[in-house]
């Protein structure tokens, strides 16, 4: 049985891969390509938070109809969505242009993401789930390798030319799915529960009640120290290290990298030695450290180090939190992994607002250190107040 297995969490992993290849690509040219049209920070920050905003709204109806209609098919629509949102960013000759092609962008991929999570959840045990998780995030990680540096070298042909690229690996990797991505929900639900809320606020608000509150509260902070960092690091080095998009998009691969390594061959022997829930703590606090750290980088070198070091920490903490949340469910692992990638999702939405506006109105150092402060005194509340370790 665990034999006829495998080959589907290999093609969900190349799958994630591709899709965040494409994605990549576009991301660490995001505030150069806004500034273009004369954005201001605060603006990128509201551009960056506009495809959260998207996500987290969509995360958990596309999770509830993944549990009514199939993994596969939710995935598909996802991506041919995105690689439309894609063209139109590039074609876009106006800021509102770009924000309708974003929030497309944001829509679509809240269906590849989270679907992704439940599909890995469905064809791995409890036993393998974490390195499942890990697997996952690997596949994530290894995408932004290479998605920032290609869409930095292409952007010196044309500041559009990621953008369709992007597109054409979006649509290759549809027929990717169509072929080769077999379904993995053996028992689909009987019917839509739409009726629980839109916006999935009850469920949110229960789930923070619940047993599983702890986990939200963390993946929320994850997220919005990270989608922080990503809005600042690229106004950082522009501003005060005089980068550019190419420099910025090699810095992010090598995030990339350090993440990548860390989740394919390491996070499962830290979670074994550790057990998951101090595993987290530790990659939280990790994560932190490097944050603090950033804002005080002289030169390109050591800015490279110590986002790598906030990259060894965030790539500790998500995996090994999704696979908490998907073990401890009483729920469908769609619908509750929808409900998480909501909680992530809010965290984009206010990460990149807030890093923006931070920014420019309490200067460079704010949104890092802030993002720091704001995780330590949170997992002294989780640990201590919550009782995380006893969960």
């Amino acid at each position: 049985m665990e034999k006829a297995k495998k080959p589907h969490l290999v093609f969900i992993y190349l799958t994630i891969f591709l899709n965040i290849v494409g994605f990549g690509m576009v991301f660490p040219l995001l505030p150069f390509y806004a500034q273009h049209f004369h954005a201001s920070d605060t603006t990128v920050g509201l551009l960056a938070s506009s495809f959260a905003i998207a996500q987290f709204i969509l995360s958990p109806i596309w999770g509830r109809l993944s549990d009514r209609f199939g993994r596969k098919p939710i995935i598909q629509i996802g991506l041919l969505g995105m690689g439309l949102s894609f063209m139109l960013f590039g074609f876009a000759q106006s800021l509102t242009l770009l924000f309708i092609a974003r929030i497309l962008q944001g829509a679509f991929s809240a269906a590849s993401i989270s679907v992704a999570q439940a599909y890995v959840a469905d064809v791995t045990s409890k036993e393998d789930r974490v390195k499942g998780m890990g697997n996952l995030g690997a596949s994530l990680a290894a995408g932004f390798i290479f998605g920032p540096a290609l869409g930095g070298i292409l952007s010196s042909i044309n500041l559009s030319f990621p953008f369709f690229i992007s597109a054409i690996l979006t649509f290759i990797n549809f027929l990717f799915v169509q072929f080769f991505l077999p379904e993995s929900l053996s028992k689909k639900a009987e019917k839509m529960m739409i009726k629980e809320g839109f916006l999935n606020f009850k469920h949110m608000y229960l789930g923070l009640k619940g047993e599983l509150g702890s986990f939200f509260i963390l993946v929320f902070l994850w997220s919005f120290a990270l989608t922080n960092n990503e809005v600042a690091v690229p106004l950082f080095g522009s501003e005060h290290l005089n980068l550019n998009a190419s420099g910025i998009g090699i810095f992010f691969s090598a995030m990339g990298l350090m993440s990548a390594f860390m989740q394919a061959f390491l996070i499962y022997k830290i979670t074994k030695l550790f057990g998951e829930h101090k595993t987290a703590v530790l990659g939280l606090t990790v994560m932190a450290i490097g944050l603090f750290l950033i804002p005080f980088a002289l030169n390109s070198l050591t800015l490279v180090m110590f986002m790598v070091v906030m990259a060894l920490g965030s790539s500790m903490s998500r995996p090994t939190i999704a696979s908490l949340v998907s073990k401890e469910t009483k729920e469908g692992q769609g619908t509750t992994m929808g409900i998480f990638s909501s909680f992530e999702s809010l965290g984009r939405v206010f990460g990149p607002m807030i890093g923006g506006w931070m920014f420019s109105t309490f200067g460079f150092h704010s949104p890092f250190t802030s993002s720091a402060v704001l995780i330590l005194i949170t997992l002294i509340f989780v640990v201590q107040i919550k009782g995380f370790f006893r969960n």
